[in-house]
């Protein structure tokens, strides 16, 4: 026995009755079994309440606020959870004003957004605004052309919509990526400006979900840091940008940037779905798809096949594309 697992009720049992003299009833329903019984079954039962407690002390088992307090020791702080955004098209009579906070939902939802800003309809009967979800997390990624009540009555003004989905609501940062920053930051100790040192340092940051380091960048003694977030970009990067001028060699420039979004036409055609049913598909796969990673037509098609596509066929782009490590996709879906 290595000292960490716990042995069966049985077992434990079992090793109470070996040091029992073989010459007294030992069998089950005897006194001396039903008096050993209960004593096993606590002891069971303190030694796996004793090693719940021990995995919590180790990152590559702990779970949630445990978790949460190695993550201190190393400087981390579990990402919280973002709200999804989402631009939303007001229409109604020209110069009518959506007064920012104006509340728009979905129907037989409780998911609500409110406008970030204020809006005037334009000389063309529609204005556009950015509103957030009022509910963090991947609830608010809403699918395009459901946003569509006015839960804030606004004179003058007829309808609003969503023409794409909602994005960048995101969950409370889950156990295991928590886990892999701790433990990426105990595996990588530093090493005074190497590239595995700014990653480290990149992902100490509160809500930062991926870094790379590239050197010699810009020429011999720089450093860019391409960093993705959840939630605000800019203002992720400019905390990084601290962070690493306090830590970087003397003389090296380094600069941090935001990942950039990959521009990319993405054209359907499909026979047996809806235009919105189709389009919703397709972003549900591509909102998969990771910084740097590869965007597959196989899985695309088969997306719309799983959403009730009798057929689908990719026609543009011709063949799978590997995203640059610095950039982010960003799809305009076309169905035809």
């Amino acid at each position: 026995m290595d000292g960490t697992n716990t042995l069966s009720f049985e077992s434990k049992l079992q090793q109470l009755l070996d040091r029992v003299d073989n010459g007294l009833d030992k069998s089950e329903g005897s006194i001396i079994y039903d008096a050993l019984a209960p004593i096993a079954m606590q002891l069971w039962i303190e030694e796996s309440k004793f090693r719940s407690i021990l995995e919590q002390a180790f990152a590559v088992t702990a779970e949630g606020k445990f978790l949460d307090l190695i993550a201190k020791d190393y400087g981390l702080d579990r990402t919280p959870a973002a709200a999804a955004w989402v631009e939303l098209t007001f229409t109604g009579i020209v110069n009518a004003v959506i007064p920012e906070g104006t509340t728009v939902g979905i129907e037989n939802s409780d998911i609500s957004f409110a406008t970030t800003a204020e809006a005037v309809i334009e000389s063309q009967g529609s204005a556009k605004v950015t509103a957030r979800c009022k509910q963090p997390g991947v609830i608010g990624n809403v699918n395009a052309d459901t946003i569509r009540l006015l839960f804030d009555p606004v004179k003058d003004i007829w309808t609003v919509n969503n023409i794409n989905p909602a994005v960048g609501g995101l969950n409370q940062e889950p156990d295991e990526s928590l886990r892999g920053r701790i433990l990426y930051q105990k595996r990588n100790p530093e090493h005074g400006g190497t590239e595995s040192d700014y990653k480290r340092w990149a992902l100490s940051v509160t809500g930062v979900t991926y870094a790379e380091a590239i050197n010699c960048s810009r020429g011999l003694g720089t450093v860019d840091v391409v960093v993705g977030a959840d939630g605000e970009l800019e203002h992720v990067c400019l905390e990084v940008q601290k962070l690493i001028e306090l830590k970087k060699p003397l003389g090296v420039d380094v600069i941090v940037k935001p990942v950039i979004p990959e521009p990319m036409t993405i054209k359907v055609k499909v026979i047996g779905l809806n235009e919105a049913a189709a389009k919703n598909a397709v972003h549900a796969y591509l909102r998969k798809v990771d910084i740097g990673g590869t965007i597959y037509l196989s899985k695309i098609v088969a997306a719309l096949i799983t959403a009730g596509a009798t057929d689908a066929s990719i026609i543009e782009p011709r063949e799978n594309l590997e995203l640059p490590i610095d950039r982010s996709l960003q799809a305009e879906v076309i169905i035809l």
